[in-house]
């Protein structure tokens, strides 16, 4: 079972005043069969470093390793084909001249598998993504989405090493998209890593066993979905992933080591945190959209003006200002019950918070 070890990676692109960083000392292990997304922002370097796993781009410090064997480093770079790694590009990338079959049969071709042993894997293949009875059909003859499946079944087929994902359903409508996530997700074997590139969030927290979040050519955070919602490192991974809310506060009361009572203007409440910090200690809480409630008039508050509502089928999302705080800006999600209304004054109460790590 092959695992994917990443050691102190840097790349970067032009000469000079025009020198780009993509990668600045990157390291990230992953276990064999563990899937991993790399989530970012446009820019934050995630297709290259998956570039550079897959041999498409040369690296300038730094060790990949792939089952053991060293792919690539400063002076050694290990062809691509000779990886034994699988893509998923989000253009599909199939042969218009070939039928689905003979486009997953493709790579079993190459490698010289015995036909009769090939037949049967790609009639497997194509089983698990629900495409057998369109084996003889051609690419433009697809949909968008069975384009796509047919793309997984041919990287699956040839059992790689690695299976790397580029943004494969950017190009997808949503419930497309999330047809797609099953299919993914019902891939995996428990022997390949699984890499996948994407900057959605809901396709990074849904699939991945861990996810690491990429800015500026840096890794921000490795960690499980739960634990990068609910946990951030940085102000970056809670905007980006979440799209939590920075509060600037001080701690009045230690309970615990890993909870405290935190006042935010007038207003207290109790936060998690990963070691307590010392009490009248200046803190930044990360409170999440969804942890905010209505308060009743009577009960302890912040006060909020509604800017801006969006009514969201499930919930209303909505940004609120703070004029007790400055008019500091926050994003809020509130039930339907609640039908609030752009310039309307709410009371909010804090459920649930986190304290960011100095």
């Amino acid at each position: 079972m092959a695992g994917v070890n990443i050691h102190g990676v840097s790349k970067s692109y032009g000469n000079g005043v025009q020198t780009h960083q993509a990668l600045r000392d990157v390291s990230l292990a992953m276990r064999p069969g563990e899937f991993v997304a790399l989530l970012g922002p446009s820019g934050s370097g995630k297709t290259t470093l998956l570039r550079a796993i897959a041999g498409l781009e040369t690296i300038d410090q730094g060790r990949i390793d792939i089952d053991g064997e060293c792919v690539a480093g400063p002076d050694h770079h290990l062809a691509p084909e000779a990886r034994r790694l699988a893509v998923v590009f989000q253009g599909h990338a199939l042969w218009p001249h070939l039928t689905v079959f003979d486009n997953v049969m493709f790579p079993l071709r190459e490698a010289g598998v015995d036909k009769t042993s090939a037949r049967e894997r790609v009639e497997r293949a194509l089983e698990n993504v629900e495409l057998h009875s369109m084996q003889h059909r051609f690419p433009d003859q697809l949909s968008g989405g069975q384009k796509q499946r047919v793309a997984l079944a041919r990287a699956l087929v040839g059992e790689p090493r690695v299976v790397l994902f580029d943004e494969p359903l950017a190009s997808l409508d949503v419930e497309l998209r999330r047809g797609m996530m099953r299919h993914i997700a019902r891939a995996r074997s428990g022997h390949a890593a699984m890499v996948y590139v994407t900057h959605n969030q809901e396709e990074a927290l849904a699939l991945a066993d861990r996810v690491a979040v990429l800015n500026n050519g840096r890794i921000e955070q490795v960690d499980t979905p739960m634990l990068l919602c609910r946990e951030p490192a940085t102000p970056m991974v809670a905007r980006f992933v979440g799209g939590g809310n920075l509060l600037q506060g001080q701690v009045v009361q230690t309970l615990s080591p890993q909870q405290v009572r935190v006042q935010v203007g007038s207003y207290q409440f109790l936060a998690r945190c990963k070691e307590a910090p010392a009490v009248s200690q200046p803190v930044t809480v990360c409170v999440s959209p969804r942890s905010f409630t209505v308060a009743p008039e009577e009960s302890a508050h912040l006060q909020a003006r509604l800017d801006f509502v969006i009514f969201q089928g499930d919930a209303y999302a909505a940004e609120a200002v703070l004029p007790t705080l400055g008019h500091v800006s926050i994003g809020l999600t509130l039930p339907l019950r609640e039908r609030p209304q752009t310039g309307q004054m709410l009371n909010l109460r804090i459920e649930d918070a986190w304290v960011m790590p100095e």
